[in-house]
């Protein structure tokens, strides 16, 4: 008997997926139920009827629906992002079934969305194009231009996407400085890279601060007005990864007064609604709307990784790959 799998995506297209399954060799032991939702929407008891699995993009999970999906029986949940602040996986864990991610599915990706907001803010591309519409044509508009050689730029973290961002960075002719309170000195300086000792010390010294870091207690908010004090007045902030890294409302206040010269954001603190008008609205704020690890690659990279994790589970009958909570599950 086949597995039954709730592909919850945005458009709810199986083929490609269904491509995949077969060169595993798995199309006729998965059967896909492609299900198109609204993005930050979660499956109705009726869509996780009869499904032993859900693959789920941009689909927020409480306790209430882990409930749900227990219920129905589901055993596994493979989401299709790297982070799963998302998700309540203590209550799926006690609810016994599985969780898993797409670790590093698309540090490239995320990484030339990275150096893309970083020229954006150096060269005021996104401002000019906003200047020129509203009827202007002044090439010295806006704040004073510096070239890449020779600043700093600061990576919070140094996972993944942070090395891919660094040698970009260094053909730019930037020197690379990093605070990952995990990682040695030896193996930051292996990249080129130079180890920061505090963050204090790494938003003092950056001409650039890029945030790669989880969202976990210890990060949320690690981005305050204390900190947005620190850097120089000369400096650019650029988040795209989790948007509860930066207290927003400091950041406005910093952008308006001039503390900092400019921000880029492809995550916010709230994403579905509700987001933050100050900054959507500052002329000294560029924000793409979490799109920075879109690409066809990416996207196919993600259909495998989950679809290997619910076979592994469901099929082999085997521990799945990229599981997070697999030593919890039915203790």
């Amino acid at each position: 008997m086949s597995c039954r799998v709730l592909f919850f995506t945005t458009d709810g297209e199986t083929q490609q997926a269904n491509k995949i399954l077969r060169k595993m060799g798995m199309d006729e032991s998965v059967e896909l139920v492609g299900c198109g939702h609204a993005p930050f929407t979660s499956p109705t008891a009726e869509q996780l009827e009869g499904c032993d699995a859900v693959i789920a993009e941009l689909t927020p999970i409480d306790a209430e629906e882990a409930r749900l999906m227990a219920n129905s029986g589901v055993k596994i949940v493979a989401s299709m992002s790297i982070g799963i602040n998302h998700m309540d996986v203590n209550e799926l864990t006690k609810l016994g079934i599985y969780v898993t991610n797409c670790p590093g599915y698309c540090a490239q990706d995320v990484a030339l969305h990275t150096v893309a907001l970083m020229l954006d803010l150096m060269r005021q591309i996104s401002y000019f194009n906003r200047s020129v519409r509203n009827g202007g044509w002044d090439p010295k508009v806006g704040y004073e231009m510096r070239r890449p050689q020779g600043q700093t730029l600061g990576l919070v973290f140094f996972g993944h996407i942070a090395n891919e961002v660094a040698p970009s960075a260094q053909a730019l002719g930037m020197k690379v400085l990093v605070w990952a309170p995990t990682k040695t000195k030896e193996f930051i300086e292996s990249k080129g890279c130079e180890k920061a000792q505090s963050l204090e010390e790494l938003l003092t010294r950056s001409d650039v601060v890029s945030l790669h870091c989880p969202l976990i207690p210890e990060t949320k908010g690690l981005i305050g007005a204390d900190q947005l004090k620190m850097m120089k007045n000369t400096a650019f902030l650029i988040n795209t990864a989790r948007g509860e890294l930066i207290d927003e409302d400091a950041l406005a206040d910093a952008l308006d007064s001039g503390e900092i010269m400019g921000a880029a954001m492809d995550v916010m603190c709230h994403e579905a609604k509700s987001r933050n008008q100050r900054l959507v609205n500052s002329e000294r704020c560029v924000i793409t709307p979490h799109a920075a690890y879109v690409s066809e690659e990416a996207a196919d990279v993600l259909r495998r990784m989950t679809l290997e994790s619910v076979c592994d589970l469901m099929v082999r009958h085997d521990s799945p790959r990229y599981c997070v909570n697999e030593s919890s599950v039915g203790n």
